[in-house]
């Protein structure tokens, strides 16, 4: 069996990435991608990149991780910048130089033989960190894909595009049951590219606070999505001694 864990967007939430991990076990599966921002807006940054690197799996560099290691002041708002100059405080020299070496998008291959890429932003243009919100912005993103399937994260909300040579739209059907079950999954047509959001580990903003992730199983082609629920009030906990603003914590219990 050749199942891939798809983590994204931990954010420095150590309770989020211990459920997740813990459920990516039950799970089964045999390896493990990370898409970035292990860091950032919340308290556990040191310990979650540690448990990251630790893992030795495949990361992609996201724009916090970039941000912590190069600041440009520019492209965060007040409480993003403020919660990533506390995080640059708690990173050592070892840690800021991992994060500056990781790529912005790889191919992942399986030990199947499968292979699929992995970014955090899109690939037309990974180091702009453009969001990917629907359909029209995903399009360009194919232009540059020349995988069957692309994962990616960066918007911290889940969704399925789909390409069929001409045209790129989004797939609420397969979309549909993550919500309504916290659990979707999919065989992805051979004929077509997928452009995937897997959600966020540590800082969902659709609406469900629960962690979000995903897992290909290349054996049979499946693409699943999954929620794991987690102590977010401890998370919220940590957040406000570390003395972090207290509208980070308050984001988690809604999931916004």
């Amino acid at each position: 069996m050749a199942r891939t864990a798809i983590i994204s967007d931990i954010h420095a939430n150590y309770h989020a990435l211990s459920a997740v991990i813990e459920d990516v076990r039950a799970m089964h599966c045999t390896d493990l991608v990370c898409l970035g921002d292990v860091v950032g807006y919340n308290a556990y940054p040191f310990e979650c990149l540690s448990y990251v690197r630790e893992l030795k799996c495949p990361v992609v560099k996201g724009n916090h991780d970039e941000e912590v290691v190069t600041p440009s002041n520019t492209r965060m708002n007040s409480i993003a910048q403020l919660a990533m100059d506390w995080t640059r405080s708690r990173l050592d020299e070892s840690c800021l130089q991992w994060l500056s070496r990781l790529q912005y998008q790889c191919i992942v291959r399986s030990d199947a033989g499968a292979s699929f890429s992995v970014v955090h932003s899109s690939l037309d243009h990974p180091k702009a960190w453009n969001y990917i919100i629907n359909a029209s912005d995903a399009s360009n993103n194919f232009l540059r894909q020349f995988s069957h399937i692309c994962f990616h994260g960066h918007t911290h909300a889940p969704k399925i595009f789909v390409w069929d040579g001409k045209h790129a739209v989004e797939d609420r059907a397969n979309i549909y049951p993550l919500y309504s079950e916290g659990f979707t999954e999919f065989q992805p047509l051979p004929d077509l590219k997928y452009f995937i959001n897997v959600g966020s580990v540590g800082q969902p903003r659709d609406n469900d606070p629960r962690a979000c992730y995903g897992i290909y199983d290349t054996d049979i082609n499946l693409v699943i999505i999954k929620r794991v629920e987690y102590d977010v009030q401890a998370a919220q906990d940590a957040i406000c001694n570390a003395g972090l603003p207290e509208c980070l914590a308050k984001r988690l219990g809604k999931g916004i």
